[in-house]
C-alpha cells in the first residue's frame, strides 16, 4: 500500500477548509446554495445608490442576492443582475421593486409576485422593475398636506398679525402727534415764565456782582472772629469748668453720705418725721395764736385799774 504524500493531505485539508468557510459565509448571509439559484435581469432607469451583494426579499426573507449592477449608456438604463433561489417560483406578471429597508435608505430589491399562475419566469429571464418611494419620501408625502395646511395658517396668523400691529402702529403714531401737540402748548405757555425767570436770575446775577466788595468784607469779618475765637483761652475754661464739676460732685458724695445735717435728713427719716412733727406743732399753735390771741398777750389800757388790785393789796 503506497504512502499518501503530505503534500496531498494539505491539498484536501485546504480545499475542505475553503468548501468550509465558503458555505459558512453563504450560510451567515442567508444564501441557500444547495438547492440552486436562478438568474434573472432587470432593468432600472435609476437604482439610487443599489449596491452590489444587496439582498432580495421575498415577503421579508432573503431568498437571493444582486450579483451586478451594469450601466447600458446606449440604453440609458442600468442592468441590474440578481441569483434567486429555485424554491421561488416566480409567475409571469412579477416585478423586482427598488425599496428602502431604513430610515438610512438602505437600497435592497423586493420580489412581488404576479397573478398570472400559468406560466413562470425561467432562468435569465428580464423581470419589469419598479422604483417604490422612500421612507422619508413617503414621510414627506404624508406632511405635505399638513404643509400646506400649516402655510394656510400661518399666512392666515400674519395677516391677522399685520392688521394688529399697522392698528398699534396707527395708535402709537397718534399718541405720539397729541403728545407733540401737548409738548407744543406746554413750552408755548412756559415761555413767558421762563423768560421772566431767566430775567430774574441775570438781576440776581448783576446784584451779587454789585454786592462783591461787601460779601468781600463780611468774609474777612467772619474769619477775623475765626481767629478771636481761637486764640480764646478754651483750655483754661475747660479747666476751671472741670473744677466745677469735681466740687459739685463732692458736695453730692457728701451729701449722699451721713455727714452733715442734709446728709443725716436724707438717711435718717426718724430725723425728718421729728421735724415733720415740730413744723405740724409749730403750725398748730400758730393757728390757735391766731384764733386766741388772749390766751398769750395782755393789753393794759392807761388810767385803768385793776379790778384784781382794788380787792387784795
Amino acid at each position: 500500500m503506497r504512502k499518501i504524500p503530505k503534500e496531498v493531505w494539505i491539498g484536501l485539508f485546504a480545499t475542505m477548509a475553503l468548501t468550509l468557510l465558503f458555505v459558512g459565509i453563504n450560510f451567515l448571509k442567508g444564501d441557500d446554495i444547495f438547492t440552486g439559484r436562478n438568474t434573472y435581469y432587470s432593468l432600472f432607469d435609476d437604482v439610487k445608490g443599489l449596491k452590489t451583494a444587496a439582498p432580495v426579499l421575498y415577503k421579508g426573507i432573503k431568498t437571493g442576492t444582486v450579483t451586478e449592477i451594469e450601466l447600458l449608456p446606449e440604453q440609458n438604463t442600468v442592468l441590474v443582475t440578481v441569483e434567486v433561489s429555485k424554491r421561488v417560483s416566480l409567475p409571469t406578471g412579477t416585478r423586482l421593486k427598488l425599496v428602502s429597508t431604513d430610515l438610512f435608505d438602505t437600497k435592497a430589491l423586493q420580489i412581488e409576485i404576479g397573478q398570472d399562475t400559468k406560466s413562470n419566469y425561467q432562468h435569465r429571464d428580464t423581470l419589469p422593475a419598479e422604483i417604490a418611494p422612500s421612507l422619508i419620501e413617503n414621510l414627506v408625502g404624508d406632511l405635505t398636506p399638513l404643509k400646506d395646511k400649516v402655510e394656510t395658517s400661518l399666512t392666515n396668523l400674519n395677516r391677522i398679525l399685520e392688521a394688529v400691529e399697522e392698528a398699534k402702529i396707527r395708535h402709537s403714531l397718534a399718541q405720539l402727534d397729541e403728545g407733540s401737540t401737548n409738548l407744543n402748548e406746554l413750552i408755548r405757555d412756559s415761555r413767558t415764565p421762563i423768560q421772566k425767570t431767566l430775567i430774574d436770575l441775570q438781576r440776581l446775577s448783576e446784584d451779587l456782582r454789585q454786592d462783591q466788595p461787601l460779601l468781600k468784607a463780611s468774609i474777612q469779618n467772619f474769619k477775623s472772629f475765626s481767629d478771636s475765637l481761637s486764640q480764646l483761652r478754651l483750655k483754661q475754661t475747660v479747666n476751671q469748668a472741670e473744677l466745677a464739676l469735681a466740687s459739685t460732685r463732692h458736695l453730692m458724695d457728701r451729701i449722699q453720705s451721713d455727714q452733715g445735717t442734709l446728709g443725716k435728713l436724707m438717711k435718717d427719716s426718724s430725723l425728718y418725721y421729728n421735724l415733720q412733727q415740730s413744723t405740724q406743732s409749730l403750725n398748730l399753735l400758730l393757728t390757735d395764736l391766731r384764733q386766741n390771741p388772749g390766751r398769750y398777750v395782755q393789753v393794759t389800757v392807761f388810767g385803768r385799774k385793776n379790778k384784781d388790785s382794788n380787792a387784795k393789796p
